[in-house]
């Protein structure tokens, strides 16, 4: 018998396809280590393992192209029904900002990693096997709990020269000043003590804050160390109504012809949100080959339409992101099928094929990795069963319309990263869930504690 021999038998499986991925029955998926080494309908009978689930899809593990995991648990209940018409920032520099700066002041590197625990469990009992997050310096402990979960992550350090600092009477966002060459600095420290290679499990991407944070001094030094490093670059771009008209005040520019003004577009980047990008933006984002990340339920939780289908129709590569509220993927990819319908008022568009090509191939593409987000011989074995068992997904005509449409993260078995199962039975392995909730669960009522009495209104 071969060492570390998975066998993985479910009733549909999920392959790559000439335009959306196809479905095969009855196969077994035989990973050897961290690799997929066959996808067979022959009887498998020699492995160290075997894991079945008589009506499981196999589907490649979700990649979160967009993420901020702390904000998960610390806004919860707070943003929600959040009124957002008396000023177009004040979500982002009246709450967002000044409760994450706290959250780095007078917290505990015990409170910062049982959060991130909290957040990254949320993530992983929803079928996520890779995400990309964005996050504060001091908050590299999401990097030391994606470690320890064995989850791939890709983490980006926030650099910016314009600190926002809140808003002023009109409702329009204030800055600040930062030292450049120290961000940067604290960047070179955080990637050289954690990053793992283009292949590895934890990488460490540059991630310049927004457009109106970012001077061009700094996002042409961004340019500069993402080509000497071979890393990645992501951002917010044109997420607000405040930053569109900031940059253009600024530098009469739209925000995504700023960042490709001074060399943020290419296949390298990820701009998250887009939302107010014109169409000639768009033209920039697909002919540079820039990849987008959608979080349609972030603006729809604010009354605003971020259609997930406008940017495929412009042909630019687009992946999923749950940003910062609630981390089940596939409520996330079936709201951005909704969003999309609703807004072109169109029942065909956004499919359930798109959405999840979106959701693993086409994420996995955005951070370079050819090896992930499919299922095929040579690629990492980083993959999801949902259980289509239960009464309301039955009966199953086509698996891939029921995975998008019908389920949702509880119908999530079974998850396993680089070769390692960390989810089984719904259950994660090697960890006490109920210690972990417990845990998050107090330290984000000290950070609320602590924003009450500081004047922050949650």
């Amino acid at each position: 018998m071969e060492p570390g021999r998975t066998a993985i038998r479910t009733r549909y499986t999920v392959v790559p396809g000439a335009v959306h991925q196809e479905v095969i029955r009855d196969a077994t998926v035989i990973v050897e280590g961290n690799t997929i080494v066959a996808v067979t309908r022959e009887e498998v009978t020699r492995a160290d393992e075997f894991i079945t689930v008589e009506e499981g899809v196999l589907i490649p593990g979700f990649v979160n192209l967009h993420n901020h995991a702390l904000n998960g648990p610390t806004l919860k209940g707070i943003t929600d029904d959040y009124d957002r018409t008396a000023s177009a920032g004040s979500l982002i520099y009246k709450l967002l900002m000044p409760l994450g700066d706290l959250s780095t002041h007078g917290t505990s590197e015990e409170d910062i990693r049982a959060i991130y625990r909290l957040a990254l469990l949320d993530m992983l009992k929803s079928g996520t096997t890779t995400m990309l997050d964005m996050w504060r310096p001091a908050h590299r402990g999401f990097l030391a709990v994606a470690q320890e979960m064995g989850l791939r992550a890709y983490g980006a350090p926030y650099v910016l020269s314009t600190p926002p600092t809140g808003v002023n009477s009109q409702g329009l966002p204030t800055y600040g000043q930062a030292d450049e060459r120290e961000q940067m600095a604290v960047f070179r420290e955080i990637f050289d003590e954690y990053d793992e290679g283009p292949s590895g499990r934890i990488r460490i991407v540059l991630g310049p804050h927004g457009t109106d944070t970012c001077t061009p001094e700094l996002l042409e030094t961004v340019r500069r160390t993402a080509n000497e490093l071979d890393t990645l670059v992501t951002i917010h771009a044109a997420q607000s109504q405040p930053e569109v008209a900031t940059i253009q005040d600024r530098y009469g520019l739209t925000p995504i012809e700023y960042l490709h003004a001074h060399g943020i577009t290419g296949p390298d980047v990820i701009a998250s949100h887009c939302v107010y990008a014109s169409d000639a933006d768009l033209g920039i984002l697909r002919d540079t080959g820039t990849s987008v990340a959608s979080c349609p339920l972030t603006f729809a939780r604010g009354g605003y339409s971020a259609p997930y289908q406008r940017f495929a129709d412009h042909g630019i590569r687009t992946g999923i992101g749950t940003d910062g509220y609630g981390f089940d993927f596939i409520e996330e990819m079936r709201s951005a099928g909704f969003v999309s319908k609703l807004k072109l008022q169109q029942s065909h568009v956004a499919s359930a094929a798109q959405l999840l090509k979106a959701g693993t191939e086409d994420g996995a593409a955005a951070l370079g990795r050819s090896d992930l987000g499919r299922i095929e011989v040579g690629a990492r074995a980083d993959l999801t069963i949902v259980d289509l068992g239960r009464a309301g997904l039955q009966p199953v005509r086509d698996p891939i319309k029921n995975l998008i449409w019908y389920t949702s993260a509880p119908d999530v078995t079974t998850v396993m990263v680089d070769g390692q199962v960390l989810l089984k039975g719904r259950k994660p392995v090697g960890m006490d869930e109920a210690t972990v909730i417990s845990a998050g669960v107090e330290a984000v009522g000290r950070l609320w504690e602590r924003a009450e009495q500081q004047g922050i209104q949650l």
